[in-house]
């Protein structure tokens, strides 16, 4: 057998419909039919998937959802994306309602760092060809 695969990433959600649409919305993810009303898959093209969980109603009481989000930088992961315009995934991002910082370069890639409507971390990146 081959050794592990990585399946999905799972973020926890205070707001799962405004979570998903953001996903749908800036990167182009695809929500899959779900029989739980408190999970969702979201899928993309590519074949890489982030799934939803709705957080319990008593924690989502305790969560302020600020807009824009506060970003959530004590958190010990970021999800990372390869996109093929930097510019124009940075854009879908705010559009989404996300937030966005601007670009910068390393090692010959173009990054740039973001936040979700709830403030967790993502990276866009542009690989050089």
């Amino acid at each position: 057998m081959a050794g592990p695969r990585l399946t999905h990433v799972l973020l926890f959600s205070s707001d799962l419909e405004r979570m998903a649409a953001f996903y749908a919305g800036a990167l182009g993810f695809v929500r899959e039919a779900s029989p739980d009303a408190g999970f969702v898959v979201m899928r993309a093209e590519s074949g890489a998937a982030i799934a939803l969980h709705a957080v319990s109603a008593e924690v989502a009481a305790e969560i302020a959802l600020e807009s824009p989000p506060r970003w959530r930088e004590d958190t010990a992961s970021k999800l990372c994306f390869e996109v093929d315009d930097l510019a124009a995934a940075r854009q879908a991002v705010l559009d989404a309602g996300g937030q966005a910082r601007e670009p910068w370069s390393w090692a010959g890639s173009r990054y740039c760092d973001c936040a979700d409507i709830e403030g967790n971390p993502l990276q866009l990146v542009v690989r050089p060809e």
